[in-house]
């Protein structure tokens, strides 16, 4: 083999290889731009729940938010859907912040919520995220109007449904240690209280499992980004952690109902084929 023949050969590899680089970073550039395109794209869904699943309470609808991650621009657009869908109620899931990033403009956020509490009364829990920063954000959600509940309960009444009641539970984070439901719920074993519906709302899915002492229907979470990135034809979740199995809408659990949202924000580059969501709840 000549000394010429080995050059070109090495050249024609040397192109080949920078042409599959030169692809890569081109797919790899349109992957990252849909990625921020559908995480920026939010869709307002509405969810019936399973039938039965809340007595005395049909009708009834709950409008879920959860994990803003300090993304005023899809709060803001959340809000304008808000005023559209005719809730009875709204819930604040929780990570209205993202801890490691520096909480600024609370006043933005504060007249965003004040426009979703007008819409209808508006209730919160925590998420962990919320934990470094609570007391910017517990100040951010009272000034706006919501009614935070930490391992705290509120009787709920509904003028539409001809007054009709329950009880509305918002328990802390359990990653972060501070869900005490022994303080707000009816255990199982107590015989007060045991016809009135009871609505949970713990950020995390996973409170689910230090619940089942305790008397509840429905329980409404977000935290998992409904796993933020979903390959086809895949049933799980490339970013599912915990071992969580519960990652978007209802699921049965115990002989009550879980339901988790995908949340309005993010973390990391972006979402696929997981797009961010506020939801209708609707009880039939």
């Amino acid at each position: 083999m000549t000394t010429d023949s080995t050059h070109a050969k090495k050249r024609s590899l040397l192109r080949k290889l920078l042409y599959a680089a030169a692809a890569a970073i081109l797919l790899g550039s349109l992957l990252a731009s849909y990625m921020h395109w559908e995480a920026n794209h939010l869709e307002l869904n509405e969810n019936t729940a399973p039938a039965g699943c809340v007595p005395d309470l049909s009708g009834l609808r709950i409008l879920v938010l959860s994990d803003v991650h300090t993304n005023l621009p899809l709060l803001e657009k959340a809000v304008k859907m808000a005023e559209q869908a005719r809730p009875d109620m709204i819930v604040f899931l929780g990570d209205l912040y993202t801890d490691f990033m520096r909480a600024t403009h609370a006043g933005d956020y504060i007249t965003q919520m004040k426009k979703l509490s007008s819409i209808a009364p508006a209730y919160a829990c925590l998420g962990n995220h919320d934990m470094a920063l609570a007391d910017n954000v517990e100040r951010i959600l009272k000034e706006g109007g919501f009614t935070l509940l930490r391992n705290s309960a509120a009787f709920v009444t509904i003028p539409r449904l001809g007054n009709a009641e329950f009880k509305l539970v918002g328990l802390g984070d359990v990653r972060e240690g501070d869900f005490f439901p022994e303080r707000c719920m009816t255990p199982r074993t107590f015989a007060e209280d045991s016809a009135m519906p009871t609505i949970v709302l713990s950020h995390n899915p996973k409170g689910r499992e230090l619940l089942d002492g305790y008397r509840w229907d429905l329980m409404l979470s977000g935290h998992t980004h409904g796993g933020q990135i979903r390959l086809p034809f895949s049933s799980t979740p490339l970013l599912a952690s915990e071992g969580e199995t519960m990652y978007s809408g209802f699921y049965p659990y115990e002989g009550r109902q879980v339901f988790v949202t995908r949340g309005i924000g993010y973390m990391g580059p972006g979402r696929f084929n997981c797009p961010p969501e506020i939801n209708l709840i609707v009880i039939p």
